[in-house]
């Protein structure tokens, strides 16, 4: 395998753990967080993801 292969693999090897670690963050601690069910939390909860998104495409827009 090349260096590029690798370093593909990497990547994709860190980002499987980042999942995973995050998941199960989410399944354990979660549940404590007590966070109540309101319009506002309902949309940032809904709405973050694609507003990170469209920020970190604008910032590789740039450059």
């Amino acid at each position: 395998m090349n260096a590029t292969k690798l370093d593909t693999l990497a990547v994709i090897v860190k980002v499987m753990v980042a999942s995973l670690i995050l998941s199960i963050v989410i399944k354990y601690l979660a549940p404590f967080a007590e966070i109540p069910p309101t319009t506002l939390n309902v949309l940032f909860a809904v709405l973050s993801p694609t507003a990170i998104l469209a920020i970190v495409l604008l910032l590789n827009q740039h450059d």
